[in-house]
């Protein structure tokens, strides 16, 4: 009976020394696994990235925009708070990435909306120097510019004649929709006062390249390309555009800070209008101020321009070239 008791003490025993070994056995295995995943984390880029001192939500950014070797070279190399900035810009296009970081490289002084501008609307490049046909199936909203172009058969299908009413010098056209939104605002303006007149509207192929030509055959290309569009270049062929002053201020010199322009640049979006080469935009639409050239893009895109101040060829490039 004792020697009973002494073996059942002695299983026990065994037992329960067993049972010790393998706990140790599961906490050790379970240690080892920790220190593998802690070693295999350390491994991933997203540690890597932490370490270098990225924010999980810009990490996150960069998986949503980069390949995976992109996102592995930055692991190697200081915090790109510059690449962060340009992913979280309201008009950041994936396909530009490249290029904003290339210009970034060569104009460090510029901002980050700047670089992003910049490139959306091609101006990284020289002027004409990059040649695109103008989609003239994006209607009231195409865009012609130092890169876009018409070809010199374009003419709108739609356009009127202008009642001389609202014009001086000789006859005009412009499309209908511009029109009518243009006598609405015409209407209106002149309830406030103001008498807003046309000198410039609709301009065929042929026509732009006589304005063009004698701006360059007087002073030279460079003096042409400065003041006025190359053939095909030119708003006016769209039909969209046209030349404002009023009774009072009739000259480019004058016009600027008359109560006309004044009025309109607090109105003209209403009705679907924008002064389209405004103070401080030349480098984006390639001409300088031009307070009396207004350009027809309707009232939805004129008051969103108007609300977030960019340019016509930045939202072009990000809300329908994109």
């Amino acid at each position: 009976m004792i020697a009973l008791k002494k073996t059942r003490l002695k299983i026990k025993k065994q037992v329960w020394f067993i049972l010790g070994g393998l706990f140790i056995l599961i906490i050790l295995i379970m240690i080892s696994m920790r220190i593998y995943n802690t070693y295999q984390y350390h491994q991933t880029n997203e540690y890597k990235l932490l370490e270098k001192g990225y924010t999980e939500d810009e990490i996150k950014l960069l998986e949503n925009n980069l390949e995976d070797k992109e996102i592995n070279a930055l692991t190697n190399s200081d915090k790109d708070t510059f690449l962060i900035s340009v992913l979280q810009d309201d008009y950041f296009i994936k396909e530009n990435l490249n290029r904003y970081m290339n210009y970034h490289k060569d104009n460090e002084g510029l901002t980050t909306r700047e670089c992003v501008s910049i490139v959306n609307t091609n101006t990284d490049y020289e002027y004409y120097s990059k040649d695109f046909d103008t989609n003239t199936r994006d209607d009231i909203l195409l865009l012609v510019n130092k890169y876009y172009h018409l070809n010199k058969d374009y003419t709108p299908s739609d356009l009127v004649d202008i009642n001389n009413k609202y014009y001086y010098g000789e006859n005009h056209k412009i499309r209908s929709v511009a029109y009518d939104a243009f006598i609405d605002m015409w209407n209106h303006a002149y309830e406030d006062g103001i008498y807003l007149i046309i000198n410039s509207s609709y301009r065929t192929f042929l026509e732009q390249q006589s304005v063009y030509d004698a701006y360059k055959d007087s002073r030279g290309t460079t003096y042409a390309d400065s003041i006025a569009a190359r053939p095909g270049y030119s708003e006016h062929q769209t039909g969209l555009s046209l030349d404002i002053f009023s009774k009072e201020h009739t000259t480019t010199a004058n016009f600027k800070n008359s109560p006309a322009h004044i009025w309109l640049c607090d109105n003209a979006y209403k009705f679907g209008f924008i002064q389209r080469y405004e103070e401080d935009t030349e480098k984006l639409t390639g001409f300088a101020e031009e307070a009396w050239h207004w350009r027809y893009v309707g009232v939805d895109v004129a008051t969103y321009l108007h609300e977030h101040d960019i340019t016509f060829d930045e939202y072009y490039a990000y809300f329908i070239n994109k």
